[in-house]
Parts: structure tokens; sequence; C-alpha cells
């Protein structure tokens, strides 16, 4: 990661906020209004850290991807090269 993320968009912090917000949703000394808020926030949470890791999935999956066709696209550089050179050998063998 070349950006610096902040603590507040980690997922351990968003799983914090899941369980706070469900714990003052569940306790009855909680006023009606801040449990319905606090339900809210928590069904906000739960949206935020699902698309947190469906995007560092598909991050990852396109840096492996990325990486495995320079590979490919190094190897068939390579592979290109050697038959050139063979080629030119053989060009030059024939000229003899």
């Amino acid at each position: 990661m070349s950006e610096k993320q902040s603590y507040l968009g980690t997922p351990a912090t968003l799983a914090f906020m899941i369980v706070a917000a469900v714990w003052t949703a569940a306790s009855s000394g909680t006023a009606p209004y801040a449990r319905v808020l606090a339900c809210v926030w928590a069904g906000g949470a739960a949206v935020n850290l699902v698309l947190l890791l469906v995007r560092r999935r598909r991050d990852r999956r396109a840096a492996t991807q990325a990486a495995a066709d320079g590979a490919d696209a190094k190897a068939a550089e390579a592979a290109n090269d050697a038959r050139n050179a063979a080629d030119a050998k053989a060009a030059a063998d024939a000229d003899r």
C-alpha cells in the first residue's frame, strides 16, 4: 500500500464499532431513539466492513494476476529472444 491508511478504516476498528453499537442497541437502559441509531450505526459499519474486505481481496487478486502477467511476459520475451538468436545462428550457418 503506497498511501497510509487511517486506523478508522481497519477491519478491527469496524468490528469494534459493530460490537459497541449492538451492545448499545441491546441495552435495556438505553433510550429508544439511541437504540435505533445504534442499530443503524451497526448496519452501516457492517456494510463498510464487508466492502472493505471485498476490496482488499480484489486488490490482492489483481496484484497476484499482475505479477503473474509480468512473469509470463518476461518468459515470453526470453523465449522470443532465444528463438531470434537461434534463427540468426541458422541464417549465419546457411550463409557459409
